[in-house]
């Protein structure tokens, strides 16, 4: 019996290995997870990039400059341009899963080679972190242009980025399930599910077919759309006003949407949008929201990373791209 159990084991490890490998080949899904070295806890408990870092974020190595910023590659050094663009934005704006060089951010960098971008970018970034990092404004020289992307997670309190510092994983406000939270809490789950997000293609496949992140992700951020006011944006998109006049310097707001949005571009499910265009109206801001641009396209799923809430695929940042620079 202890004989058959243990070919029966064997076997089902070679089949695991087998799909792995075709998972892997076909790239049926996409990695996620961040290797230590890259984010690190600074004042006022603020997540930062480590500066003059490099790693791999989301199954692509990244590169980060002596300011804490995305960069190309090592050692990348901007231009004497007299024209910089200062970029606000969490994971979404950031790149997370694509080369630089294929971001929207990549493009416009090789595309407008007379400007500087500075991509201040950060995974799980969201308005208290926006207010904090703004300061770092002051540090650089010839800022033209301030764009933000708004993704609609940034109206959230706390982030789900791994604190890498201490080695464990913060509380994921997003996600209110009781069953989902109770399993977080877990730390040895907590593990096994951050080694296999990194690793496996095929838990990656199985883990976004099963649980379908995208409807769970935007589904909580709906219910918070729809019971709260948005305060604490407006007062942030105020702010952002106000100091951004005072410099002289030019700002634009840019809305982008969650994967699942897509799929039914209902009034019901754009009722974030609404809510955001209501508030940049008021204020009499610049903006440009483009979800009913990813609606109209003829295959949004794909401008769209695997299995994953809001972040780009190499398409979508392609797709946006070609949007933004109409705005430059």
């Amino acid at each position: 019996m202890k004989k058959i159990i243990l070919i029966n084991i064997i076997i089902l490890i070679f089949i695991l290995i087998f799909l792995e490998l075709i998972a892997n080949f076909f790239k049926i899904s996409n990695l996620m997870g961040i290797e230590p070295g890259l984010i690190g806890n600074y004042k006022n408990n603020i997540h930062r990039m480590i500066p003059n870092s490099s790693g791999i974020h989301f199954g692509k190595r990244i590169f980060i400059d002596s300011n804490g910023y995305r960069v190309p590659y090592k050692d990348y050094e901007y231009s004497n341009s007299n024209n910089s663009v200062y970029i606000i934005g969490d994971s979404t704006t950031f790149g997370n899963g694509v080369r630089e060089e294929n971001t929207f951010i990549g493009k416009l960098r090789k595309d407008l080679t007379n400007w500087n971008f500075y991509n201040t970018s950060v995974p799980g970034y969201q308005i208290k972190h926006f207010k904090e990092n703004f300061e770092n404004i002051d540090n650089i020289n010839n800022i033209k242009k301030v764009f933000y992307f708004i993704t609609l997670n940034d109206v959230f309190n706390d982030s789900n980025i791994i604190d890498l510092t201490k080695k464990k994983k913060n509380v994921v406000t997003e996600n209110k399930n009781k069953k989902t939270y109770f399993l977080k809490k877990i730390t040895m789950i907590n593990e096994l599910n951050a080694f296999l997000r990194s690793k496996s293609y095929l838990y990656m496949y199985i883990k976004g077919i099963a649980t379908d992140p995208s409807k769970r992700y935007f589904k909580n951020i709906l219910s918070y759309y729809s019971k709260n006011d948005l305060e604490e944006m407006n007062i942030f998109l105020n702010q952002l006003k106000e100091r951004t006049i005072k410099k002289n310097i030019q700002l634009k707001i840019v809305i982008l949407p969650y994967e699942f949005q897509t799929r039914n571009c209902s009034k019901g499910n754009l009722l974030p949008q609404n809510k955001l265009n209501k508030i940049l109206l008021d204020l009499k801001l610049d903006f440009i929201d483009y979800t009913l641009n990813f609606c109209n396209h003829k295959n949004p799923k794909s401008l769209f990373y695997k299995f994953d809430p809001m972040h780009l695929s190499k398409k979508g940042h392609l797709f946006v791209f070609n949007l933004v620079k109409n705005e430059m």
